[in-house]
């Protein structure tokens, strides 16, 4: 027990703890950390997820507004076409136009997917 009018050791006068007591404690330093870090990591990819989440839905129904538009497109040039050649050629000529709109934006889909392809360097065998 400290009297009241005693002074506290000095701090350098203290023992140094020994060295195991230090790499005991730095595992125990390292452990926490590692815990952080994972619960850290695990909070971002809870955050990440609901995010992406909700990109995924907006996305969907952005999808679903653009094909109504598509729709809405299609049946007013077949309506307009139809006043002037029929409703039987008007088909076919919007048919074929957006089939033909199709495969030219495959086509240049797949050309573009090409450009994906990294040349593999033969030193790093």
């Amino acid at each position: 027990m400290m009297e009241k009018d005693s002074i506290p050791a000095d701090p350098r006068e203290q023992e140094a703890p020994s060295p195991a007591e230090q790499v005991t404690a730095l595992f125990g330093e390292v452990r926490s950390l590692a815990a952080a870090e994972m619960d850290y990591a695990k909070a971002r990819l809870s955050y990440s997820g609901g995010v992406l989440r909700k990109a995924g839905l907006l996305a969907l129904l952005s999808l679903l507004a653009l094909s109504g538009a598509a729709t809405a497109l299609i049946l007013g040039l077949l309506l307009i076409l139809a006043s002037y050649f029929g409703p039987i050629i008007a088909t076919l000529v919007v048919v074929i136009t957006f089939a033909i709109a199709t495969w030219a934006l495959g086509i240049a889909a797949r050309n573009t997917s090409r450009n994906l392809k990294f040349e593999e360097d033969e030193n790093d065998a």
